[in-house]
């Protein structure tokens, strides 16, 4: 009862979504472009759905190239 009355005072979908926009301009930043040259990609590893989440960057013919592996911990600031 108590899970239902503090979801109820927090948008998780707003927070979620913050979270994300921050992080992809952060990485936007670290790469020096703008946020139609690279995505990060979310995959998963295993029969339980364990994830990956990539950072890939188009190169001057437009092709991904991998830049590294972003862990949740960074994509959450934690």
């Amino acid at each position: 009862m108590l899970e239902n009355l503090l979801g109820g005072l927090v948008d998780k979908e707003k927070i979620t979504y913050d979270t994300i926009q921050s992080t992809l301009e952060d990485v936007a930043e670290e790469l020096n472009c703008s946020f139609k040259d690279f995505f990060i990609m979310i995959k998963p590893t295993n029969d339980d759905y364990d994830m990956r989440f990539d950072i890939f960057k188009y190169d001057e013919n437009k092709r991904p190239q991998h830049i590294r592996e972003i862990t949740l911990k960074q994509i959450l600031k934690i």
